[in-house]
C-alpha cells in the first residue's frame, strides 16, 4: 500500500536521531540527520517513507515511524511555544519516571528542544513528540519559555571553542549531526546552533554565508571558520571540509578516522595539509534562536 501525504504537511521528529536518506531505502546514502523534537515538512510519501524538509532546508527520505505528522496543521509546531527544555548535556537520558533507576525511554542529544509539562527541584516532566511522557534530570537541560522574548548574546569566540572542545573524540559519521557521530559541517553547524546561530548544512554553504567576512590566512583568529578544498578561494564548489580556528596555528574539526580532533594547519602528516582554501569570520548580523548555550 502506498502512503499518501499532502505536500507541505507539518510534523516533528520522534526518534532521538533519524537519518535522512538519498532515496526511500535504508541502504542508500545518509545525506543528513534530524534530532528528536525538530520540525519537518513532509513533501510527499512512498510506501513507509516520507520525503521531508528539515529546519535547515535540507531534504531527504525518512521512515514514517521516525516522524509524527500533525492532524491539525494550524497548531503550533512542537516545542515552538510555552516552556521548553533545551538539552545541554551531550546526551541526556529520558526516563519513564522521575528517578535515575527508572526505565530509559530514549536519549536526547545536545540542542534538542522538548516540551515541558512540569518541573521539580531535580526533574523535568516532558511531553515527548511521540506523545509519551518522559522525565529528564534538570541539570541536563536549560528551561526556556518560548512565550517570553529571549536575549540572544553575540557568541564569544572562547565560549564557542569551549563548546567545540566538548565534542573531542566524537566519531566521524558522513551526514551525522549529533554526538553519536558527526561530519565536518554538521559539527560546525551544531556548535553554532548551541550558541544561537543558525548555519546552513554543507561546508560550501557555510563558506558562502552572506554574514561571512573573508579573512586572510595571517589574520585567522579564534572562532573563525576555516575551509579546505580542491581549488583556491573563492570557488565555493571546491570546498570539501570545514573547521573552527582555535588560533592562528590550530583548528578543531571532525574528520576521517579521528572524528572530532585538533589539528595544526602546518602539520605535514594531515590530510588537509596544502589543501587550505580560505577563512571566514561571521558578522552575526542576523541571529536565530538555536538554544542550549551554556550560561555564563
Amino acid at each position: 500500500m502506498t502512503r499518501k501525504t499532502a505536500a507541505g504537511q507539518l510534523g516533528v521528529v520522534v526518534s532521538n536521531v533519524v537519518s535522512l536518506r538519498a532515496s526511500a531505502d535504508s541502504d542508500t546514502e545518509c545525506v543528513t540527520q534530524a534530532l528528536i523534537g525538530q520540525p519537518i515538512i513532509a513533501e510527499g510519501g512512498q510506501k513507509d517513507w516520507y520525503y521531508v524538509q528539515t529546519w535547515d532546508t535540507y531534504r531527504g527520505w525518512v521512515p514514517s515511524q521516525n516522524v509524527r505528522l500533525f492532524d491539525d496543521q494550524s497548531s503550533p509546531a512542537y516545542a515552538s511555544t510555552g516552556p521548553v527544555a533545551v538539552i545541554r548535556a551531550l546526551w541526556a537520558d529520558i526516563h519513564e519516571k522521575p528517578h535515575a533507576q527508572s526505565t530509559i525511554l530514549t536519549k536526547a542529544t545536545i540542542s534538542a528542544e522538548l516540551e515541558i509539562v512540569d518541573s521539580t527541584d531535580d526533574w523535568v516532566e516532558l511531553k515527548l513528540p511521540d506523545l509519551r511522557t518522559g522525565y529528564v534530570c534538570k541539570r541536563d537541560a536549560k528551561l526556556v519559555d518560548k512565550q517570553l522574548a529571549q536575549t540572544i548574546w553575540l557568541p564569544d569566540p572562547d565560549k564557542l571553542l569551549e563548546t567545540a572542545g566538548r565534542f573531542i573524540g566524537v566519531p566521524y559519521l558522513w551526514g551525522g549531526t549529533s554526538p553519536f557521530g558527526i561530519d565536518c559541517s554538521g559539527f560546525v553547524q551544531l556548535v553554532h546552533r548551541i550558541h544561537g546561530i543558525t548555519l546552513l548544512r554543507d561546508a560550501h554553504m557555510q563558506a558562502g554565508d552572506p554574514r561571512c567576512q573573508r579573512i586572510s590566512r595571517e589574520d585567522v583568529r579564534t572562532g573563525d571558520l576555516v575551509f579546505f578544498g580542491k581549488a583556491p578561494d573563492p570557488d565555493l564548489s571546491a570546498v570539501t571540509h570545514i573547521g573552527i580556528a582555535m588560533d592562528n596555528d590550530w583548528f578543531i574539526h571532525s574528520g576521517g578516522a579521528g572524528g572530532v580532533q585538533v589539528t595544526r594547519f602546518d602539520d605535514p602528516t594531515s590530510r588537509y595539509y596544502n589543501r587550505y582554501w580560505g577563512a571566514r569570520r561571521m558578522r552575526y548580523e542576523t541571529l536565530d534562536v538555536g538554544g542550549g548555550a551554556p550560561e555564563d
